[in-house]
């Protein structure tokens, strides 16, 4: 059972990473953005601001360096973050999405809610299924919170 199910996600997923490369071509990426670009943005979307350390804990096998390159590109070349030394403790950098990132933020959220409304319509659940599908999607979203540790904003909830 456990094989079936992993082989069905690799399956659903790989059609879906098909579809957004279908519909999403080089030259239609938000702001020229690479992928790691646009996820940390949204990282830094979910607060308010955020250390390097903090960012980079989310990614334990890129290096610092390479996160602390792309966050600075996102700042002096990009212009989508600001970056701020704590006065308190300097060797401390912050980053705060700025309101031109705060944009290209919600523009990234559009084109994958586009993405996300075909894969639910894919899906053609009953509105009993959707919701105790809502609840499977909560209990996962909860694992993996858990497994990377994440302290983001908590899910949407469940109309009952």
């Amino acid at each position: 059972m456990k094989e079936v199910t992993e082989t069905m996600i690799y399956d659903m997923a790989f059609r879906v990473r098909l579809y957004i490369a279908s519909t999403l071509s080089e030259e239609k990426r938000v702001n020229d953005l690479s992928d790691r670009e646009a996820l940390l943005l949204e990282l830094i979307g979910t607060r308010d601001n955020m250390s390097i350390s903090e960012i980079s804990n989310f990614y334990p096998k890129v290096s610092n360096s390479t996160i602390s390159t792309t966050i600075t590109r996102l700042w002096k070349e990009k212009k989508l973050v600001d970056k701020h030394i704590l006065p308190e403790n300097q060797r401390i950098t912050t980053v705060s999405l700025n309101d031109r990132g705060r944009e290209v933020l919600e523009e990234i959220k559009k084109k994958q809610a586009d993405v996300f409304t075909t894969v639910a319509t894919s899906l053609g659940l009953t509105a009993e299924q959707n919701e105790s599908f809502h609840i499977i999607l909560k209990s996962s979203i909860g694992f993996f919170d858990e497994l990377l540790e994440l302290r983001l904003n908590e899910p949407a909830t469940v109309n009952a």
